[in-house]
């Protein structure tokens, strides 16, 4: 892991100096900027260290694998958010992964990859039910909106859990069936293959022990960086709808850009595109529902009710990325399409 030190290595120095600014109550801001930027090499070390173990597995568990622990730091910081009551924060973070996956990850990496390699060849069965299973989600997230009335409400918190066990074995059933489907499975082996071109050469202990350790991390400084959420707020005057819908998802997607985006660079577009597409489902599929369940252990009301701006705002990012990738071929001009897009949103965010 430290054969080769490089700027991850260097940015985990900033370990250490968050936990004494924490210790000795330093300013927010300081604290806050200290966690989210050490949270950045914690994610990245977590990813090489799945892509190490996934690269020991067959086809169908490396991608399971690695998209799984991709999505640890999210899942790490919305349980810290919600046991703190930070409920309007973490269902504005869950759109804000799915968006920024789908649209900031997948941007970056074609416009890099169409700079570098012209006109990018994408695998047709990664997206096509990516964009199902997005569309699904957003279906799931509109209908209690739609209908929720102040008298629903109590109906509406029955029906989201109901509604989050579905959605949980929608995605347990998905993973099924990409060992049945032949089709899946060539997808599988393209992934397969991308990450095990790209994965770190380290054995099975130290892989082991890479996961643990950047496990443990991302848990401790998660920790620190919620409680540091609220004061930040008021101190810098943000708004909470940008804190939510673009802060935090980009502190926990940066490893994923850089590794997308590294991909990319190397004329491997469709470990980008199934970066981009199975982390954004399992966002909406597992971590969204996880959430309404993990509420509940701490006496806490998570609905799957969402204001219109954010089902508008996902809806209207799923439908711009199938139309970039329904042709199964795309180039740099449509990936600053898709990041123009999310920039637009970024600045919707704070300003309205």
């Amino acid at each position: 892991m430290f054969r080769k030190i490089s700027f991850w290595h260097y940015l985990l120095l900033l370990l250490p100096i968050t936990v004494v600014a924490n210790c000795y109550h330093f300013p927010t801001v300081t604290i806050f900027i200290l966690s989210a930027v050490v949270l950045v090499p914690l994610a990245y070390f977590l990813s090489k260290a799945t892509e190490a173990i996934s690269e020991k597995t067959n086809e169908h568990f490396s991608g399971i694998i690695n998209v799984t622990f991709g999505n640890t730091a999210e899942l790490v910081i919305a349980i810290f958010a919600i046991k703190s009551g930070l409920v309007d924060i973490v269902k504005y973070a869950l759109i804000g992964a799915i968006i920024g996956k789908i649209l900031f990850v997948l941007g970056l990496s074609i416009l890099v990859g169409g700079i570098k390699h012209g006109e990018l060849e994408l695998n047709a069965d990664i997206t096509s039910h990516t964009i199902i299973y997005l569309a699904m989600a957003a279906m799931c997230f509109a209908i209690p909106t739609v209908f929720a009335r102040e008298g629903t409400i109590p109906i509406i918190d029955k029906y989201s859990f109901s509604l989050a066990i579905v959605l949980l074995v929608v995605y347990f059933l998905g993973i099924f069936y990409t060992f049945m489907n032949l089709k899946s499975k060539e997808s599988s082996l393209v992934l397969h293959n991308a990450i095990e071109a790209t994965a770190p050469k380290w054995g099975l202990i130290l892989s082991l022990a890479a996961l643990i350790l950047s496990t443990g991390g991302i848990v401790y400084i998660s920790a620190i960086l919620v409680n540091q959420i609220e004061p930040f707020i008021a101190s810098t005057h943000i708004p909470r709808d940008f804190v939510g819908l673009i802060i935090l998802p980009l502190i926990g997607n940066v490893a994923e850009h850089a590794v997308a985006t590294i991909s990319a660079i190397k004329n491997k577009i469709n470990l980008s595109l199934s970066i981009a597409n199975e982390s954004s489902t399992q966002i909406a599929l597992f971590v969204s529902p996880i959430c309404v369940l993990v509420a509940g252990l701490f006496g806490q009301n998570f609905n799957l009710i969402f204001n219109k701006i954010e089902l508008i705002t996902l809806g209207m990012s799923i439908g711009g990325t199938w139309l970039v990738v329904h042709d199964n071929k795309s180039n740099w001009w449509e990936g600053i399409l898709l990041m123009s897009f999310y920039i637009i949103i970024a600045i919707t965010a704070y300003f309205l």
